[in-house]
């Protein structure tokens, strides 16, 4: 900003000097991997640090098998970012090693929000973040190899197992599973959980030990590729783009991703299979703020990127769902695929919302390795992850 400084005294004009007023610096941690959301967040700091001379917001990626890691010791020595994307799931659990910003009374947007959005960031009624948007789980299936196999999309787990075992050849999986230990491999295994009749604090009951039994026998068959323990979300979303997996359950913002990719794959994007009631898991992001001197210019930051016409203009591009009804309900007008993304969204169910369910997570996430790995028996795996997950609980109490 520059300051023109002119005055009279005696009849006498001082000399007139620019000053250039130095931004303050704010930064922004995440762990977005794809390219169109690192694109389109990109440019809306960019907008907002061109909207205003106090503060230049700086981002830093950081890879999501090392974010939670590095964000809890940046908590714990004192050196954190101003602010932090944070997996709405995990919001809990930072919070409670540093409390983030309240931020009911600064951001007014934030009644707008739908509650699958707001509720993970929600402590005694107070709103401690902002959602970013949401997604949830889908099949995305190979349109080509389908139809050269002369199959329908299945709806039943009986015809996801026959498709993916029709589908498999020396050089294509049938199936491939998110499964590098971490948040991402429950997003994929929990719809398979639930829609068995299984529960995480049942994790060794009949229906749970389906959902587990059916990885196995996939793995052993070669229907499902052992390759899955070392896949994250990206990384799985890449081999279907390049041919070599018939179906996958992924987020549906790697949509853009696989049609960046390859532009040529036709692929359909669907509900999960489900012998019963459909299910899928509610994904998405939540921007915390942290207490110390650059709270107040972080929350003017979040209030800016909450105004619901600037959050219609960049949502689509960043591959999510509003976290706000009225801007979903006009997102990607035109594309089908993508619209779809919505309707199944309809059938989401939250995660778990507490301070000790990352370390609930982490043990289910080292069961469905073992599950697909081989080794012990499921009935041995489940007996165990039952209670280590029974013990976390007791001592979170």
């Amino acid at each position: 900003m520059v300051a023109l400084a002119a005055g009279s005294i005696t009849g006498c004009k001082k000399e007139e000097k620019a000053e250039t007023k130095e931004k303050a610096e704010l930064v922004l941690w995440h762990y977005w991997d794809l390219p169109h959301q690192r694109r389109t967040l990109e440019a809306l700091v960019d907008d907002y640090n061109q909207s205003q001379d106090d503060v230049r917001v700086k981002t830093r990626y950081i890879p999501d098998a090392d974010f939670k890691k590095e964000l809890a010791l940046s908590m714990a020595d004192g050196n954190t970012p101003d602010i932090a994307l944070v997996d709405s799931v995990d919001f809990q659990f930072f919070n409670s090693m540093q409390p983030f910003v309240d931020l009911t009374d600064d951001i007014e947007e934030l009644g707008q929000y739908l509650p699958a959005a707001v509720e993970p960031c929600t402590a005694e009624g107070r709103t401690l973040g902002l959602p970013a948007g949401l997604n949830c789980t889908a099949l995305f299936y190979n349109a080509d190899m389908f139809e050269a196999a002369g199959l329908s999309v299945p709806g039943t787990w009986e015809a996801f197992y026959d498709a993916a075992r029709l589908l498999t050849t020396d050089d294509i999986c049938g199936y491939a599973q998110i499964a590098l230990k971490g948040e991402e491999s429950l997003y994929a295994f929990l719809p398979i959980l639930w829609s068995m009749g299984g529960d995480v604090d049942a994790i060794d009951s009949p229906e749970s030990r389906q959902a587990f039994e059916l990885l196995r026998k996939m793995a052993r068959s070669g229907y499902l590729g052992k390759e899955s323990i070392s896949l994250t979300g990206s990384d799985l979303a890449g081999q279907f783009a390049d041919g070599k997996v018939a179906m996958m359950f992924n987020s549906i913002m790697m949509a853009d991703h696989i049609r960046e990719r390859n532009p040529e794959l036709d692929f359909g994007m669907t509900y999960l299979p489900s012998d019963g009631e459909r299910v899928s898991a509610v994904g998405g992001e939540i921007f915390g703020v942290m207490e110390g001197d650059n709270e107040k210019a972080s929350v003017a930051f979040l209030r800016y990127i909450s105004e619901v016409d600037r959050l219609s203009s960049y949502i689509d591009g960043l591959g999510l769902l509003a976290p706000r009804k009225d801007v979903m309900d006009r997102q990607f007008a035109g594309d089908a695929l993508l619209r779809g993304g919505a309707d199944i969204f309809k059938t989401a169910r939250m995660r778990e919302i507490s301070p000790e369910w990352p370390r609930v997570s982490a043990v289910i996430a080292e069961a469905i390795d073992e599950a697909i790995a081989g080794g012990k028996s499921v009935e041995t795996i489940l007996d165990e992850t039952s209670g280590a997950i029974r013990g976390i609980r007791e001592g979170a109490r």
